[in-house]
């Protein structure tokens, strides 16, 4: 059954109306709610997923083997979900989940942006559940006030070492692309994304920022920023291949041409890596092309200046001569 007949029997079940995330809040704990909204995070954050919609964001939690297709679920999927609201340890969350549905996937994450100076009024209630992204940090503190070197997981961190800007790493968060495991930045500021959660068994108070894997931390603004000179590999007469690596990940973009002030020709690789390469074939023998790379992502472009490579002869090359 598609999604959209499951949501008009549902309908006609006499279901919950679908409610924004804020009003759904609004209800309170012992309700029971249907909202739509955006997913946040995937299982780095294990059996907890938050969601988000234009105005606020909620908790859901769920055991994956009860509630089918709730373990599966990923950021930037689209879902609707039923279930009852409560509250643990100050946090309002949906449990139990009554049932998912996932709409679509590939959502674009939005993130509330705050200064790091104003971090600390940023962890508050109206932003329980949202995506937000602390800007400019400087430096990572333990609460015994020594800096953070590698993280570590269940363990609590001071954002710039201010009190009340707590940053929480779990357990789950593993494997290449985990937090656990990565070195913070020290070299320059950098921002921090995660989701504002809760943890206050006194049932106030007690906001936490929870990273979900290492690209969370960014730096450079999140610009690509290349981070390696374009060098041509698998020369051949008529072409090379071009290879270049940026900071951060973005699309793989290059212009290329016969005079470096009249780049006419333009390749384009929408996908996005902190890896790139991209060939360039149908070249002029023995001839040199310059070749300008950049490239592109949400938070901006990064361009390097064009740099001339040089196709090969097409020529044979000449026996060895014999003594």
């Amino acid at each position: 059954m598609t999604t959209t007949l499951l949501l008009l029997a549902g309908w006609l079940a006499g279901a919950p109306p679908v409610l924004t995330v804020k009003a759904a809040r609004a209800l309170g704990p012992g309700s029971t709610v249907t909202v739509r909204a955006v997913v946040l995070n995937g299982a780095e954050l294990g059996n907890i997923r938050y969601v988000q919609d234009a105005e606020a964001g909620l908790a859901i939690y769920a055991q994956p083997a009860k509630v089918p297709g709730f373990g599966e679920l990923q950021a930037g999927d689209s879902v609707q979900v039923t279930g009852q609201l409560k509250t643990y340890n100050g946090l309002l969350e949906m449990d139990p989940v009554e049932s998912v549905h996932k709409l679509a996937t590939g959502r674009r994450l939005r993130a509330l942006r705050v200064p790091a100076g104003e971090a600390a009024a940023a962890f508050a209630e109206a932003n329980e559940g949202r995506l937000v992204e602390i800007t400019g940090v400087t430096r990572l503190l333990t609460p015994a006030a020594t800096p953070a070197g590698v993280l570590r997981g269940n363990a609590n961190y001071l954002l710039d070492g201010t009190a009340g800007a707590l940053l929480r790493v779990g357990t789950t968060s593993t494997g290449a692309k985990g937090l656990i495991g990565t070195t913070v930045p020290t070299a320059e500021p950098f921002d921090v994304r995660g989701v504002m959660s809760q943890y206050a068994p006194g049932g106030t108070g007690g906001y936490q920022l929870l990273p979900r894997l290492a690209t969370d931390f960014v730096r450079g603004g999140g610009r690509p920023r290349l981070t390696e000179e374009p060098v041509p590999v698998n020369v051949s007469a008529t072409g090379f291949t071009v290879v270049y690596s940026t900071l951060n990940a973005g699309d793989t973009r290059i212009r290329y041409g016969l005079n470096a002030k009249e780049l006419k020709q333009t390749r384009v690789d929408a996908a996005e890596t902190t890896e790139h390469s991209l060939t360039l074939d149908n070249l002029i023998p023995g001839t040199t092309y310059y070749v300008e790379v950049s490239s592109r992502n949400a938070a901006g472009t990064e361009t390097a200046a064009p740099v001339p490579f040089v196709t090969g002869s097409g020529k044979r090359p000449r026996p060895a001569t014999k003594n």
